[in-house]
């Protein structure tokens, strides 16, 4: 035994050996403590920052999934679009807004985009509508059939880039597999980085001492696109990687793609960035993003490695050799691309749509601006679908385009600068803004006349004053005041004034005067007494303000009565508006909706408000305007100057400012509310009133845009059919010598007794209107012509029978037979 244990110790490593077996063994485990000890520490230390490199990822991807943020980069462009036609407008209404829209005249109509003017049959386009996306012809509607809006302008923010976005379920398959076999081979398998690729690319780069190669995946391409991070770091690399690992995790590979198909710039279009590929289609080619064709795909796809130097309108031979590149991968896929790998570079560049109608384009962007802000109006992919009425549009602008030379010429007005004008119609019913005429302006940053330029209304802005009177009751709960109402109007200094003194341009006054006669022959001294019994300006002032004006700057002194406050056109439209509809402000939104990316609408508002004027109020000063158009300064809306106005059912008033510097005229149809100014932008004596200039042009306007609808016969809200001939002095009912008008009843209640007073014959005004003074010329004209004709005849005579003396002698003379018994 002892031999052979002997043995066996005999038998084992000598001790040197037996050394080196230790020192390895500790070595290794020196070795494994130290990696042990490294990892641990590692994780120890790095998963904090990893922890908040995921929470940042992934609240950064969720904020541009939900589209709650925009920088450059990630910027969406708007679009802004008229109001659509619906197709049950009566036929020579819809024929217009056919043509309007460049639709084919063709009969039958068969075809989308076409219509017949023989039976008014018009077979719509389709297209983007606030109810969404509608088909071409007339099945499968999800609204109503209507005419398709027609985009008016974009909304590009100062980060000048154009991007529409594009759903991933939208997205055709031909454009997915050339990304993903161009950029991203195993972009479905791994986890958002592709190690492999990254071991590959480091080791080049090490060789090449550079940083030439990135192994960027799709997913970290998205990282770089979402936090605008792209200088080349070592420290930038790994936090990307850090955070591709955590969005691939949390979006999947459809919310990866999703993004990855609205971000990359693709291009130029003068000073605007071409970003996603939805709107790249449409800039190269000019088509839906749906038609995109497999080399067409290939040719964007090959733009996103350096988009400044394979861009293919400015290189289309690198874009071709890259083009052909992205196709020989595809094949590896399964496509079939000899074809495609044929075909030259073909492009069809589109250029960007010129603005339309910018009056009315400068106040929705106005209206955006103030109500949801730059940020969202710019960025957010805003489809803005406004008010305006396309066919209300045009023939607004061409009415004032063909009717002011012809107003500068019968006034004989400065032809430069040219005299100015300015409109806006607005829908009473709905309190829509449907119409803008801005006078002179080119783009939609230009200064708008009609929404922006504040003047004084002038005698225009009487019915405010009206109004106001007629929304008072006494102590019985009844009208304070009606139509037959009575007010000094005798030429006085009125008290508690500066020694003010208004004069009646008619130059005629009485003792008093009923309220219908000082709004029909707007009496200034009528409606400045009225104000002075309501209490003065303050009340007026308040008044204007639930009406909708702004009367921030509004004097208050009496002579606000008669229109020194300065207005917009918009703004008086509004109120008459608000008046033809019974009584509820309308509020002359030019938006309708205005929807974004996630289909949010941030801005749909009613343009109808609440009621700010009593029934009674709103009916009273409605039907005092009538009376205005039959009876008073308004007249010349039905015609003048040989050209027929508007003859249907209306209401206005006039306004004329100090030396004839503004004139106005602001009236209501049931259908249409408009209010005009007139004049220049440097103050000039045009030697006209309103009742010359104003009127007759509103007239010729609101025939233009009534034309092809029905004419309404009744104005919404209380009517007041039963009226009694009321003397304008005395308010009592008329006797043969009054100067009478027929006075609207409220509630039953009538004038008493009848009017006493045996009035004098009256005398004729002072004032001649302009076309009365043109018309007396030329009957003056005509008289001087034809007696010249008469002196010329009678010469002619006289020179004949002088020549017949000469040829034949004297004459005979006459002798008379002798008569026979």
């Amino acid at each position: 035994m002892k031999n052979d244990v002997e043995l066996r110790w005999n038998s084992s490593p000598p001790p040197k050996r037996r050394r080196k077996r230790r020192w390895f063994r500790r070595s290794i485990e020196v070795i494994l403590i130290f990696f042990i000890s490294g990892t641990v520490s590692f994780a120890f230390f790095s998963y904090p920052y990893w922890e908040k490199v995921k929470k940042e990822s992934i609240e950064m991807a969720d904020q541009h999934v939900r589209y709650d943020l925009t920088h450059p980069g990630w910027s969406f462009h708007g679009k802004i679009w008229s109001a659509p036609a619906p197709l049950y407008l009566p036929e020579k209404r819809r024929i217009a807004h056919a043509k309007a829209r460049d639709y084919t005249a063709k009969c039958p109509a068969t075809k989308p985009g076409e219509y017949c003017p023989e039976d008014g049959n018009v077979v719509p386009r389709g297209g983007v509508f606030p109810d969404g996306v509608q088909p071409p012809g007339t099945q499968n509607w999800t609204r109503p059939l209507a005419m398709e809006p027609i985009l008016l302008g974009l909304l590009i923010g100062p980060d000048g880039e154009i991007r529409e976005h594009l759903p991933l379920k939208e997205a055709p398959k031909v454009l997915i597999d050339a990304i993903v076999a161009s950029e991203d081979a195993d972009f479905y398998q791994h986890s958002g980085v592709n190690f492999k690729a990254l071991i590959r690319a480091a080791w080049a780069n090490f060789q090449g001492n550079s940083y030439k190669q990135g192994a960027s995946t799709i997913t970290m391409q998205v990282v770089r696109n979402l936090n605008q991070q792209k200088k080349k770091t070592i420290h930038r690399k790994i936090r990307e990687i850090l955070a591709a690992l955590a969005i691939d995790q949390h979006l999947g590979k459809d919310g990866i793609m999703q993004i990855y198909l609205d971000a990359p710039y693709l291009g130029q279009a003068d000073s605007y960035s071409i970003c996603g590929f939805s709107a790249a289609a449409k800039h190269y080619w000019g088509i839906d993003i749906a038609d995109i064709t497999l080399e067409q795909a290939a040719t964007l796809v090959g733009i996103l490695p350096s988009p400044g130097q394979l861009r293919p309108d400015l290189y289309p031979q690198r874009a071709k050799e890259k083009r052909n590149r992205v196709l020989r991968r595809m094949a590896e896929k399964g496509w079939r691309v000899e074809d495609a790998i044929k075909k030259p570079l073909v492009l069809n560049m589109t250029p960007f749509p010129k603005p339309k109608y910018p009056a009315y384009l400068q106040y929705t962007l106005s209206w955006l601006k103030d109500n949801v802000g730059e940020e969202t109006m710019y960025s957010t992919g805003l489809e803005v679908f406004t008010n305006m009425d396309l066919v209300v549009q045009q023939k607004t602008e061409e009415t004032f385009q063909q009717n002011l030379p012809f107003l500068m010429k019968a006034a004989r007005l400065p032809q430069d600068p040219p005299l100015e004008a300015a409109a806006t119609v607005v829908d009473p019913r709905t309190g829509d803004l449907i119409a803008i005429y801005g006078g002179t302006i080119d783009q939609a940053t230009d200064f708008s006349r009609a929404t922006q330029a504040k003047r004084q209304a002038g005698s225009a802005f009487k019915p405010v004053v009206y109004a106001l009177a007629f929304s008072q009751l006494n102590s019985s709960g009844d009208l304070a005041w009606n139509g037959f109402s009575t007010v000094r109007n005798d030429y006085r200094t009125f008290e508690n004034t500066d020694n003010w003194k208004p004069k009646n341009i008619s130059g005629m006054y009485s003792k008093k005067s009923t309220l219908a006669a000082g709004l029909t022959w707007s009496q200034n001294v009528t409606t400045a007494s009225l104000l002075e019994l309501l209490d003065g300006p303050q009340r007026l002032i308040n008044f204007a303000t639930r009406l909708g004006f702004d009367t921030s700057q509004f004097p208050k002194e009496m002579g606000l009565a008669l229109g020194q406050a300065e207005v917009t056109p918009l703004e008086m439209t509004r109120f008459i508006a608000t008046v033809a509809n019974g009584g509820n402000l309308a509020k002359g939104l030019p938006i309708n909706t205005a929807i974004n990316i996630k289909k949010e609408d941030v801005a749909g508002e009613n343009s109808i408000g609440a009621r700010v004027l009593t029934q009674e109020s709103a009916a009273l000063t409605r039907e005092l305007m009538r009376l205005v158009i039959r009876y008073g300064t308004g007249g010349a809306s039905r015609g003048a100057a040989g050209k027929k106005g508007y003859r249907g059912l209306a209401i206005g008033k006039t306004g004329t400012t100090d030396k004839n510097k503004d004139v106005w005229f602001m009236g209501s149809t049931p259908t249409y509310s408009g209010a005009l100014w007139l004049g220049y932008d440097q103050p000039h004596n045009m030697r006209a009133t309103a009742s010359d200039l104003a009127a007759p042009m509103w007239g010729w306007w609101m025939k233009e845009i009534h034309d092809g609808i029905p004419m309404e016969t009744e104005f919404a809200g209380l009517q007041l059919k039963k009226t009694h001939n009321v003397c304008s002095i005395s308010g009592k009912r008329a006797n043969s010598s009054c100067r009478y008008l027929p006075v609207p009843i409220v509630n039953g209640k009538k004038s008493k007794g009848f009017c006493k007073i045996e009035h004098p014959k009256r005398e004729k005004g002072k004032y001649l209107g302009l076309w009365r003074r043109k018309e007396q010329k030329r009957k003056e004209a005509e008289e001087k012509r034809r007696l010249e004709k008469e002196q010329q005849q009678q010469q002619k005579i006289k020179e004949w029978q002088e020549g017949r003396e000469k040829e034949d002698g004297p004459p005979i003379p006459f002798e008379k037979p002798e008569q026979k018994n």
